[in-house]
């Protein structure tokens, strides 16, 4: 008695891996020609153009100098109740478009007087116009002045800044530094 055993043809070697090979290949280029249609879709959109009435674009530089830098460390002062300080720094356009300005101020931390410090800052014709009579009744930390004023290109205009304390005055804070950062920010105004 004999057996019989069916056998599949045998491939020659190396031709299962062909196949496969090819299956890959076919996969990976459908896939970049489907990225490539996705690519050619959002690359039109973001470059979409319109039809503007009458006007024109023009190209230039923005900048602010404050005193006679980027930025301008105020010197430190005393300060008292009885004796507030004043700083008279100017602001000026060194570029080509006009700004319009905002400052805020901070004043984290610090000593037991720190929350009842005040400031206020105020646009002056000159240095000698900076006086103490310029003091507001706002807060130092967190004071704000978003509409600050404009300033043309090349234009310099001067700034007080006045810090105050009000009487009286916790006397553990007596004698101790308090440190605050003014910033003066520009935004490009439209002409």
């Amino acid at each position: 008695m004999g057996r019989f055993i069916a056998q599949e043809p045998k491939r020659p070697r190396g031709a299962s891996k062909g196949r496969g090979i090819f299956v890959a290949i076919l996969a990976s280029a459908a896939a970049v020609a489907l990225g490539a249609s996705g690519a050619g879709v959002t690359f039109a959109f973001l470059n979409a153009s319109a039809p503007v009435a009458q006007g024109s674009v023009q190209a230039g530089t923005f900048g602010i100098r404050i005193g006679d830098g980027a930025s301008a460390p105020l010197p430190a002062q005393k300060l008292s109740p009885a004796s507030p300080s004043t700083w008279a720094f100017s602001v000026t356009n060194t570029g080509a478009a006009p700004a319009d300005l905002a400052a805020r101020i901070a004043a984290p931390g610090g000593p037991a007087y720190a929350a009842s410090a005040r400031g206020s800052l105020t646009q002056v014709a000159n240095e000698a116009a900076c006086t103490t009579a310029l003091a507001g009744t706002s807060a130092l930390n967190g004071y704000a002045k978003p509409a600050l004023g404009s300033l043309a290109p090349g234009e310099t205009k001067m700034f007080c800044l006045v810090v105050s304390l009000p009487n009286p005055l916790p006397a553990n804070g007596s004698g101790s530094a308090h440190s605050f950062t003014l910033t003066i920010d520009a935004v490009q105004k439209g002409a």
